[in-house]
């Protein structure tokens, strides 16, 4: 367990850390989060992870606080320990604690939590040598799902089935058979030169697909969002996962067939390139 952690703006040991247990994050999964990347210290696109946060907060009408959240989280990877490795950080805010019932009253004090801990190590042999994934029969469904908000439910069903298939990642396929998104990551294929990814709509479009995309373009790939479909992700030539923990991970196997001969492959090298560039550069300039 992590050593310490952000507590409503103080830094407290782990094992006196806690929340009200009237808190609506608690009772109702009444807040949101964001999981960001820490490379020996140096947080990645907080900035970028900030605004979603706070436009998922004016969503749910849910006031952040105004922490200075770089200071904080340097502060909690110090104590941590984790300055010479990489690490995984959470930032959670909830709408707060109140004994009512399930309408939020005025004036409650958000929750925030920011938690830290290695990530691991076992992430570098899956985008070494890529990864095996399972389909998951049922989708993130409505306008949630475009939000990174508490429910994480179907995310925890998926993981869940996933590992009962000794998978790394579930990957959600709705209604009409199209896949989406991963339970935790979002998807990409290659059929030829053409690199496909689900559209924003529907799934929750994470901030390293925005990189990936970007960087794949400037690089003068061809990039289209549109629907995919369980039997395009089957035929594809390469296939990966991406997310600001995993940054790029390849798939080499679905529900038990083999993807690109089973072996990782040039142009999801390539992307993994390209974003540890991008990576490089925006913390050489931090």
């Amino acid at each position: 367990m992590p050593r310490c952690a952000h507590v409503n703006g103080r830094l407290v040991a782990a094992r006196h850390a806690s929340v009200s247990v009237f808190d609506r994050g608690l009772l109702y999964g009444d807040g949101l989060f964001e999981t960001l990347r820490a490379y020996r210290g140096a947080v990645f696109a907080l900035d970028q992870h900030l605004l979603r946060l706070r436009s998922a907060a004016r969503f749910l009408g849910i006031s952040v606080p105004r922490y200075a959240w770089r200071t904080d989280i340097d502060a909690l990877l110090r104590r941590n320990r984790l300055l010479t490795t990489d690490a995984r950080v959470r930032i959670t805010v909830t709408r707060g604690a109140t004994g009512r019932g399930v309408a939020p009253p005025r004036g409650i004090r958000p929750t925030t939590i920011i938690t830290a801990e290695a990530v691991d190590p076992a992430l570098i042999h899956a985008q070494q040598r890529g990864v095996r994934v399972a389909l998951v029969p049922f989708a993130r469904d409505g306008f949630l799902a475009e939000h990174k908000v508490l429910n994480y439910l179907p995310g925890v069903l998926g993981k869940r089935i996933a590992a009962r298939r000794k998978a790394f990642e579930g990957i959600f396929v709705d209604q009409t058979g199209h896949v989406m998104e991963g339970t935790t990551s979002n998807l990409f294929v290659w059929h030829g030169k053409r690199l496909l990814t689900p559209p924003a709509a529907g799934i929750l479009p994470g901030l390293t697909r925005r990189l990936i995309i970007g960087a794949a373009v400037a690089d003068g790939m061809r990039v289209y969002e549109r629907p995919v479909s369980g039997q395009d992700l089957f035929d594809a030539d390469e296939a990966l996962l991406t997310s600001s923990v995993i940054e790029v991970v390849p798939i080499i196997e679905v529900d038990g067939r083999s993807i690109g001969g089973a072996r990782v492959g040039p142009r999801t090298q390539r992307l993994q390139h390209l974003y540890r560039q991008i990576v490089v550069q925006s913390l050489a300039h931090r």
